[in-house]
Order: structure tokens, then sequence, then C-alpha cells
């Protein structure tokens, strides 16, 4: 949620509210675990059935997150909603140069991929060729 503000000599000004940071924030942390599960964005619009551009809008905080999604990536992802939110709180206090943030470890990944890895990934039948297709580029 964005509030406004008028001044009688300034234009319509936009302020940033605590629900937008916070907003900001989850979509940070989303976006991290993403990351972290060696996954994209993409990949993870297509596993959770969302176009990649507005997840994209989600993870960057240009849109307000929908709590079905938020459930959705976590699924996927093998991780309690609960703890993305705390994460993303603990996140948001660092960004305030606030002392108390925690670091994850990461999960180890093997160097080698494992046979399960070797599957290629087709997500849908496109007209384009390979190389023009930049879904997974991004």
């Amino acid at each position: 949620m964005t509030a406004y503000w008028t001044h009688p000599d300034a234009m319509v000004s936009q302020m940033e509210t605590p629900a937008d940071h916070f907003n900001a924030a989850v979509g940070r942390q989303l976006r991290a675990e993403i990351a972290a599960s060696r996954s994209s964005i993409a990949a993870m619009a297509r596993t959770i059935g969302i176009a990649r551009s507005a997840l994209d809008n989600y993870v960057t905080g240009k849109r307000a997150i929908p709590v079905p999604v938020v459930y959705s990536v976590c699924a996927a992802l093998d991780l309690q909603p609960h703890v993305l939110l705390s994460r993303a709180e603990e996140r948001l206090l660092a960004d305030d140069s606030s002392p108390g943030a925690r670091i994850s470890v990461l999960r180890r990944s093997p160097d080698v991929a494992g046979p399960r890895q070797n599957v290629p990934e087709v997500a849908f039948d496109s007209h384009l060729r390979h190389d023009a297709d930049t879904d997974d580029l991004y």
C-alpha cells in the first residue's frame, strides 16, 4: 500500500509505507531462496504456474505479493512460509542497519550433477528456435 500526500504548492507525492518495505523484503527473500535452491525466476514461475513477469514483479517489489504465491513458492522450495517471513523480517531489519540479522547457511550441492539432474527440463513446446528463446536467460 502506498500513501500519497499533497501540499498546496506541490504536486502529489508518493510515500512508501512500512507495508511496502516489508513486501519488498519478502520479495528479496523469495529471490534469495529461489537462487539458493539453484533455480531461476523463470523455472520457479513455470513450477508454480504463473507468468515469469508476474513473479519477477513480486520479487522486485513492484507488486504486492499474493499469499497464495508465497505458499506456492514455499511448497516448491520445501520451506515453511513462516520461516520465509521470519527471514524477510530479519532482512528488513538488516537493510535498516539494525543489528541482529541472521545469515542462513545455504544447502550444499554436489559439484557433479547426479543422474536425476541430467534430465532436460521441458516446460512447453515453443515455435521459436532454441537460441531465440530467452525465457531461461533471465
